[in-house]
């Protein structure tokens, strides 16, 4: 198998397939508990808005709501990440050419 491999003989393509209603889902339920977070975060009354935004939590809901419309946008189809492109075929590997054994007696 691996000399196979080597010569060019075998080409194995995995691909991982994920549905698409898996992504709109995904996408969807992100994007809505990374809003909710930020709208339901517990707050003191004279807060300045640097105390209310600036931590981990902003942070952590901000990254939910970029990777769900990620999602989405990779459900509706309008981008494909680099690391779901299919592979490309590589080129079949040139023969080398046979040439006829040239004794040293027969010149």
């Amino acid at each position: 198998m691996q000399i196979a491999r080597a010569r060019g003989m075998v080409h194995v393509e995995l691909m991982i397939v994920v549905p698409t209603w898996f992504l709109y889902l995904g996408g969807f339920s992100l994007v809505i508990l990374g809003i909710l977070q930020i709208q339901a975060r517990p707050r003191e009354r004279d807060d300045t808005l640097y105390q209310r935004f600036a931590n981990v939590g902003t942070l952590w809901s901000l990254t939910c709501i970029s990777v769900g419309v990620g999602l989405l946008l990779i459900a509706t189809g309008w981008w494909t990440p680099w690391f779901a492109v299919a592979p490309k075929k590589r080129p079949a590997a040139a023969k080398p050419a046979i040439t006829q054994p040239v004794s040293p007696t027969k010149r």
